[in-house]
């Protein structure tokens, strides 16, 4: 059995590891950057993959931040009102069912658009192709 600085590799779980390695080799500073980071983070012009990347990898860096409540409302914050909204009026009960209505809200929108009745868009492809 190893020992490292009397921490028994047994009884530490990965987040853990992952901690105390971040703790160890990155600086006191780039760790509160990506704190800071986790906490200003919007969607803005992110799609729902991107956002979503962003907040699980800074997500990482504020490893204090362990209630599911208190994640799940960090990640509908950083969202468009309308997807925001939306996903909370579900009441989500983990943060992979938020993300999983994201996705989900993310993608309708576009889905509706292309099989909505009397859309135009087919016909100004066969405009197109009569030219």
């Amino acid at each position: 059995m190893k020992n490292v600085r009397y921490i028994h590799e047994e009884d530490v779980t990965w987040s853990e590891f992952e901690w105390l390695f971040k703790k160890k080799y990155f600086s006191e500073r780039y760790l509160h950057d990506r704190a800071k980071q986790f906490y200003e983070l919007n969607m803005g012009c992110m799609t729902d993959d991107e956002y979503t990347s962003r907040f699980l990898d800074l997500l990482s860096y504020v490893p204090y931040f362990t209630g599911e409540k208190a994640k799940i409302q960090s990640f509908i914050s950083g969202l468009p009102i309308a997807l925001k909204d939306r996903i909370e009026f579900n009441e989500p009960r983990s943060l992979e069912e938020s993300i999983q209505k994201l996705s989900h809200f993310y993608e309708q929108p576009k889905s509706i658009s292309k099989t909505k009745p009397g859309s135009n868009s087919n016909v100004r492809n066969k405009v197109k192709w009569y030219m």
